[in-house]
């Protein structure tokens, strides 16, 4: 059983260290790769020389930097609040707006309504001067002819002479 476990470590042992290899977190000692001495295997002269370092970028030396004259801090709260009155003042605009054309679209349909009653009015007046022009002349046609006829005077005890009289005396006064 103890070689069991012997050869068990000896295999994790040998797996863990065959990872750590791959993985390149352990450099081995006189590895040209990592010496410098590494040409890529070209045969020429190694890509980075060993003895210089390349400095990518440099390190920034004060990271805070004091704010700029006239900055506060409640200037980003002053800007919220003047972005939201002023887009308060942009809704009250247009609302506004939307009320004149609203007033204005009842205003217009005020004035055809009036219009149209006036109008309606108009044509009713008409109708009852003509209704009353008509009824005054067929007054007149009939008084014409009432006037034109014989008297029809059928009360007993009449006579015609009596009639014929009556009617004379009517036509005289309707010629004044």
């Amino acid at each position: 059983m103890q070689q069991f476990l012997q050869n068990n470590i000896a295999r994790l042992g040998l797996a863990l260290g065959a990872a750590v290899l791959a993985s390149g977190c352990v450099a081995i000692p006189g590895d040209p790769y990592y010496d410098g001495g590494y040409s890529g295997g070209y045969g020429g002269p190694a890509y980075y020389p060993a003895a210089s370092s390349v400095t990518v970028y440099e390190q920034p030396g004060v990271i805070y930097t004091a704010p700029p004259p006239g900055w506060r801090a409640e200037a980003w709260r002053e800007h919220q609040w003047r972005e939201a009155r002023e887009r308060d003042r942009q809704r009250e605009i247009q609302r506004n707006e939307r009320e004149r054309r609203d007033w204005e679209r009842r205003r217009e349909a005020e004035r055809r309504d009036m219009d149209r009653r006036r109008d309606a009015e108009r044509r009713d007046i008409e109708r009852q001067r003509e209704a009353q022009r008509r009824e005054a002349e067929r007054r007149r046609e009939a008084d014409r002819e009432q006037a034109h006829r014989p008297p029809r005077d059928n009360r007993p005890g009449r006579s015609l002479e009596d009639a014929l009289r009556d009617d004379a005396v009517r036509r005289q006064q309707w010629q004044r």
